[in-house]
């Protein structure tokens, strides 16, 4: 149904209370497109759990859950966006990245449960890969999430930012050469750190692979 919506132009109007979440303002001139199951998808990821969603906060009659959100929802509905960005058409790559993409930026920054983090890391390690130019405007903050993650504590995170950085090293139009190649020193810092203190053989391993990429 994501994928429908952003096919068809009778439905782009404004995309403005996600974005306000997440503390972004959206140019009018961009003409972003307000999709009612993406935003609806969004929202509950995004979800408040001390205040609730209210329904004119969500738009197209949908009311959202009240009191705390169940974890596995919120992994389902990130898993509902990897699966959107996998089939998304050329048409819908830009209106989908501008939807989504700095609210579940800013929600990875935020998230309190190592879970939900690495679960929005992993949406934006697909999006990198499967949006392409359109992930372009969020490089520079991908870059940061990424390098942020390979410095939590939790192994999960540390995979999910290793994996993002790994996508983004990878694909040569969604970074420019000036912003990667600052963010390149630190992410090898800290991949020589993990190989040399993590606990864990495999990310050890996954690390010292990839440093000798940037040698």
């Amino acid at each position: 149904m994501i994928c429908a919506e952003l096919q068809s132009p009778e439905l782009r109007k404004d995309f403005t209370s996600v974005n306000k979440i997440a503390g972004k303002s959206v140019d009018p001139g961009n003409a972003v497109s307000r999709n009612c199951v993406l935003e609806h998808v969004v929202l509950h990821i995004v979800h408040d759990e001390n205040n609730g969603i209210s329904r004119s906060n969500l738009g197209c009659g949908i009311s959202a859950l009240h009191g705390p959100m169940l974890l596995s929802f919120c992994l389902c509905m990130v898993n509902v966006l990897i699966s959107a960005c996998q089939k998304i058409s050329d048409f819908g790559k830009k209106p989908f990245a501008q939807n989504s993409l700095p609210v579940l930026i800013h929600s990875a920054e935020r998230a309190i449960d190592p879970d939900i983090g690495a679960a929005c890391i992993q949406f934006l390690f697909s999006a990198v890969y499967h949006l392409k130019s359109a992930v372009l405007p969020y490089s520079s903050d991908l870059l940061k999430l990424a390098l942020k993650f390979l410095g939590k504590e939790s192994e999960k995170e540390k995979i999910a930012g290793v994996k993002l950085m790994t996508a983004l090293m990878a694909t040569e139009d969604v970074i420019p050469e000036s912003i990667l190649s600052e963010g390149l020193l630190e992410a090898r810092s800290l991949f020589s750190s993990i190989s040399l203190t993590d606990p864990s053989l495999d990310l050890q391993q996954l690390c010292n692979k990839l440093m000798s990429c940037l040698t």
